[in-house]
């Protein structure tokens, strides 16, 4: 009972879904935005919603350490290769939706123009900076864990989970800690401030992938649905899981849980019972989460705030929003879909006979 390929599919879309939910809804100061009833001690019930997105990238991440777990009995050298594929493609992507969307932000915003510099566009479409678009910073992480992955892996298949585990972990902790309250002082160099976030961004998602491998190495989740999938009413207590998930999380506001609220949120859906709607819904949601990842910001944020949330109540804000993301997402697809084809047909002569052979 390991993660199928639809599970991870599956998993994606939730990632994509609950990244939209915090970043639409993780604010105690609302204004106008949107109605804030009902609410628990004068903050809206939503905003404690949505700190459970924070598990989005750990989710992400733990879906990609396990994959790549899973593919690495690759050769290096071709292991190395399909990476840079994965690079590639991703920088398509993002380099399609920097052309679509930056020139429309400055259309819509012309005021904007004085306050972006050159430099800073540069640095956005190298992925290095995330000026025009503050979900974009995840775009330099995915590619340094994608070029780590094989030390990674290497490290997870020579090394004991406890030790590893408790590495993984610390370092989880200090960056953490570094992120948010600077608990080493590295002054105002703009070289070292730059190395310090990505090195805190990088060293905060270690952990998730490593986890995520370690659950693929030991077979962890056939134990856990061994042990649990006879279990009386199994689905309502793993609705009941997600209740007190939640509970939690309201007691907890910091994201430092996220890690922790992913492997449950992950564990609790896998255990569930999904009839074939839910599987298609989150494989079409799921092929569209980059694109979404992307562009949501767009919507809510930069060009096109008030679109966003003029339906007012959360949950028609939440599914317009997927819905205007969606529709831009096919837009973007029609070009990429043509390149990416291009890329694999590269990809494929590029692998030597042997390799496909044994593939």
């Amino acid at each position: 009972m390991e993660l199928s390929k639809q599970d991870t599919r599956d998993l994606k879309g939730i990632a994509i879904l609950l990244m939209v939910l915090l970043h639409l809804f993780a604010r105690k100061e609302v204004g106008d935005l949107y109605i804030t009833d009902p609410a628990w001690n004068g903050v809206p019930l939503v905003y404690y919603l949505a700190l459970l997105g924070d598990a989005c990238r750990p989710i992400y991440l733990f879906v990609t350490g396990y994959a790549f777990y899973v593919m690495s009995n690759r050769p290096l050298r071709e292991s190395v290769r399909k990476n840079l594929f994965r690079i590639l493609k991703l920088y398509v992507n993002y380099w399609i939706v920097f052309l679509l969307f930056v020139p429309l932000f400055f259309i819509v915003r012309p005021e904007q123009w004085e306050q972006v510099k050159t430099y800073m566009l540069a640095m956005d479409f190298l992925g290095l900076s995330n000026h025009m678009n503050g979900a974009w910073w995840f775009v330099q992480i995915y590619i340094l864990m994608v070029l780590f992955s094989p030390l990674l892996l290497a490290i997870v298949k020579r090394v004991h989970y406890t030790p590893l585990l408790l590495i993984a972990g610390a370092l989880y902790l200090f960056s953490h800690m570094q992120r948010y309250w600077a608990i080493i002082d590295i002054g105002q160099n703009n070289v070292l401030l730059y190395v310090n976030n990505v090195g805190v961004l990088f060293g905060t998602s270690v952990f998730s992938f490593v986890v995520g491998a370690l659950f693929a190495k030991y077979k962890v989740y056939s134990r856990i649905y061994n042990r649990l999938h006879k279990l009386p009413h199994l689905q309502i207590v793993c609705l009941l899981g997600f209740v007190l998930l939640f509970l939690f999380h309201m007691a907890i506001e910091s994201s430092v849980i996220a890690p922790l609220n992913a492997v449950a949120i992950i564990c609790l859906y896998l255990l569930l019972k999904k009839g074939p709607a839910v599987r298609k819904g989150m494989a079409y949601i799921s092929s569209h989460s980059t694109n979404i990842w992307l562009t949501h910001m767009f919507f809510y944020q930069t060009i096109f705030p008030d679109l966003t949330f003029f339906p007012k109540h959360p949950v028609l804000i939440f599914l317009w929003l997927i819905l205007l993301c969606v529709a831009a997402s096919l837009v973007i697809k029609s070009i990429t879909n043509p390149v990416f084809k291009w890329i694999d047909s590269k990809q494929r002569q590029a692998v030597p006979a042997s390799v496909a052979i044994n593939a």
